[in-house]
């Protein structure tokens, strides 16, 4: 085994500083402890007064109890003026502030040394991020790739960012297809295949296309008769008759039963197990006819 006495370790340290400042580790002997260690270039050694014996040609992270080592997991695992750089200590150099510190280092005045500076943030919002990723705590992190609000729900994201194909945790802040409607009751008009959109409760005044959300509509945001008819497994399609007699001739009212009607118009789309008061089935057609609004 290596020995060192204070004298030649004395030698040793000048030159590994000179060489590589960082690897140097001292516990203590600052303090006048007679038990220290240091971190050279050729192994760890452990010192009792004078005497150093060399222990193992690799150092241990962090050095220990405190100050400094060649490898490291923060800074303050390494020796004054040196830092942290991707488990290394590497040396910047000595300081009282900032401008004792080259371009990108900070002074750590706690330690009294030059550190580099945190990263900084690559993206503050989700558009500086390829599509596939979004904007978090600075950084762009990848979801998944989506076209509808469906695909990105079954990967575990809240919405689809459509603009950009990306998957987005959260509530998709243009809306939803579907929730309980508390203000502005009358909806868009939206084209067939679509319906409006709703966020905290209201319309927004949007639409969005029926295949593409992640949610599925009411049958009451259902406003045209096909989007109904294709949801017949739990939607029904209710119809204003008009030219409706009864089977003697009679002009129909609300409550007649068995009323024959000339035409029918597309009225509305109910749940199929929601409650019906004022609707009858043409026994003819096999349709719900609204016979509030039917007419003789």
């Amino acid at each position: 085994m290596k020995n060192l006495s204070k004298l030649g370790l004395a030698v040793a340290c000048a030159m590994t500083s000179m060489l590589a400042g960082c690897e140097l580790y001292f516990d203590g002997h600052d303090n006048g402890s007679d038990h220290w260690n240091y971190c050279g270039s050729d192994g760890y050694y452990d010192c009792y007064g004078d005497a150093c014996t060399w222990v193992t040609s690799s150092c241990p992270v962090g050095g220990g109890s405190g100050g400094s080592g060649y490898s490291c997991t923060s800074s303050t695992d390494c020796a004054a003026g040196c830092y942290c750089a991707n488990g290394l200590c590497e040396e910047a150099g000595f300081c009282a502030t900032d401008a004792d510190c080259g371009a990108g280092f900070h002074c750590n005045t706690d330690r009294a040394s030059c550190e580099a500076n945190p990263p900084q943030p690559t993206c503050a919002a989700d558009s500086e991020c390829p599509s596939g990723a979004v904007c978090a705590d600075g950084a762009c992190t990848s979801t998944c790739s989506c076209t509808t609000d469906a695909q990105a729900q079954q990967g575990g994201y809240g919405y689809c960012d459509e603009s950009r194909n990306t998957c987005v945790p959260g509530t998709d802040p243009a809306g939803t297809c579907a929730g309980t409607i508390t203000c502005n009751i009358v909806a868009p008009t939206c084209a067939a295949g679509s319906v409006p959109l709703i966020l905290d409760g209201c319309y927004t005044g949007e639409c969005r296309v029926i295949t593409t959300c992640g949610e599925t509509p009411s049958c009451g945001a259902l406003s045209h008769e096909a989007d109904c008819l294709n949801r017949a497994s739990d939607c029904s399609a209710v119809y204003t008759g008009t030219g409706c007699h009864k089977p003697d001739g009679s002009a129909c009212h609300a409550g007649d039963q068995n009323c024959l009607c000339s035409n029918f118009t597309f009225n509305s789309c109910d749940d199929r197990t929601a409650p019906r008061t004022s609707i009858i089935i043409d026994m003819m057609s096999k349709r719900h006819i609204d016979v509030s609004t039917m007419q003789p």
